[in-house]
């Protein structure tokens, strides 16, 4: 994803919580939505985390970026990108280590505030209804589990990343503090 998009997120993100009402939950649910985009958007296109020491090519146009040391690995992106082959041509993004700085912010000050508690219980409901959805789901589809094993990776990571629970973003972004330290 390309710098711009990211920082759009970002300060959505920042809007979203600065104008939340704290007594009020459903002010927070752009939030729920925004928070696993933003997460997504800060991706290694390797190791799927939070970039550390973000990277992107100097050679394309693909807007693809890798933590420095997973620069040369294997990309998750299907079908490949030709673009971003050559790992010699990957420099630091200074733009992307600010995004990372500040998602690691916004993250400790959102886990820092009353609208946690509500983070928690809307992550606990929505594993209810992920879990019921998937129960009903098993017993309908059995036939057509061999053709869903065989979806591409890159679909398969994105739709793991936004599955993600809103608490375990804000952790994703903690630990890139750590990684930043």
């Amino acid at each position: 994803m390309d710098t711009e998009n990211c920082t759009n997120l970002y300060l959505q993100v920042c809007q979203t919580f600065l104008t939340c009402q704290y007594d009020d939950p459903s002010s927070f649910e752009d939030l729920y939505k925004l928070l696993p985009w933003l997460r997504q958007s800060l991706t290694c296109c390797v190791c799927s985390k939070v970039v550390v020491d973000p990277m992107s090519s100097t050679q394309s146009h693909c807007q693809h970026f890798v933590c420095e040391k997973c620069r040369g690995g294997k990309m998750v992106l299907r079908p490949s990108c030709s673009w971003c082959k050559d790992a010699d041509a990957f420099v630091t993004n200074e733009h992307l280590v600010m995004l990372v700085q500040c998602f690691s912010k916004i993250c400790d000050l959102i886990m820092n505030s009353p609208i946690i508690d509500y983070i928690n219980k809307y992550d606990h409901n929505r594993q209810k209804e992920v879990a019921l959805a998937m129960k009903a789901n098993s017993t309908t589809n059995e036939g057509h589990s061999k053709k869903r094993r065989n979806g591409t990776r890159r679909h398969q990571v994105s739709s793991r990343i936004l599955n993600i629970s809103v608490s375990q973003v804000l952790q994703d972004g903690l630990n890139a503090k750590k990684c930043l330290s």
